[in-house]
């Protein structure tokens, strides 16, 4: 059997998924590291060279407006991937505070290709086509013309950016040996069982951090300088305690509930908590995202007060401390 024969092989269960879901948005100039420092939860100047990181924009109230992840392609260009729906309202807020800096925000979307690649061998599919791979959960390497980018914990999943105008060899033999998904509920459910909840525009303005275990995943760096909603946020993680958490909780596959959604107590109308995000994981089961309290949870939540479908809380790859 040829060299060739044995990648194909041992690259079998692959899946390649298009992230039509996912925006990118540039941030460029000799001013784009501090302007987004200043603007972040994260701390944009420890980015280097092969390494992203977790962030979100805050209001003033300490509510989150939209989350990405963050990587430096050079020393004044930085690119944020964030949820396409919420790419507009993020870049007309910072928008209003870019006019004191030399920074250009653009939407960089159409410029490249984003696409999540999910399988056990997922590096054999890739040696003969890329002489570094990233090892380790937020690392990142470059190909010609192409970003990878380990997104989670979970090493089955890598996501690749490839340059639309200059698109080589390595999406097609990837498509060669993956299966194509129709569409993104298989790598969105791999990324609920990471527990890193996602902002959407149904969302966005809603929960401070640590109703989205914000403070446990890496997007707020409470040892750095203010940026908006800062004094509220460290209040919280200083002097408060957290009483509503998020926790991954599954339904049966034709349960209907979306962003925002409201979850009940048995017999309350009065909502326990909400829907952050939700994928289908099978025929038979969806996951779901709550942020909610520790007594809500152990009471049992509902997706209507009459009790109508139970929601089963599961494992987070992380602790949960409730305050």
């Amino acid at each position: 059997m040829s060299d060739k024969q044995n990648t194909q092989r041992s690259a079998a269960g692959l899946s390649l998924t298009r992230l039509q879901s996912e925006a990118l948005l540039e941030v460029s100039g000799p001013d784009a590291v501090n302007f987004l420092h200043n603007q972040a939860s994260c701390d944009i100047r420890q980015l280097n060279t092969g390494r992203a990181c977790y962030g979100s924009f805050c209001n003033p109230q300490g509510r989150v407006l939209a989350d990405f992840i963050a990587l430096a392609i050079s020393a004044d260009t930085l690119l944020l991937r964030l949820q396409r729906d919420i790419l507009a309202r993020t870049l007309e807020s910072l928008g209003r505070f870019a006019v004191f800096s030399k920074v250009t925000l653009r939407d960089a979307t159409e410029d490249w290709r984003l696409l999540g690649l999910q399988g056990e061998n997922w590096q054999a599919a890739l040696r003969e086509h890329v002489a570094e791979l990233p090892e380790d959960a937020l690392d990142w390497t470059a190909a010609p013309e192409t970003l990878l980018l380990r997104p989670t914990t979970d090493p089955q999943a890598l996501e690749l950016w490839v340059r639309v105008a200059a698109e080589g060899a390595l999406p097609e033999a990837l498509m060669a040996q993956s299966t194509p998904q129709p569409d993104e509920e298989k790598w969105q459910a791999a990324n609920l069982r990471q527990g890193i909840a996602r902002l959407q525009a149904t969302t966005s303005g809603e929960f401070l951090p640590q109703q989205l275990n914000y403070d446990l995943c890496g997007h707020i760096n409470f040892r750095k300088g203010c940026y908006p909603g800062q004094e509220v946020i460290a209040r919280m993680h200083y002097k408060g305690k957290a009483k509503r958490r998020m926790l991954l909780m599954t339904l049966p596959a034709d349960a209907r509930l979306q962003a925002g959604a409201p979850v009940y107590r048995a017999g309350q109308d009065q909502a326990a908590g909400a829907v952050i995000n939700t994928a289908l994981a099978s025929k038979e089961e969806r996951l779901v995202l709550v942020t909610t309290s520790a007594t809500a949870a152990e009471d049992g939540l509902y997706t209507t007060p009459e009790a109508s479908v139970p929601l089963q809380v599961l494992t987070l790859p992380y602790s949960v401390p409730f305050g």
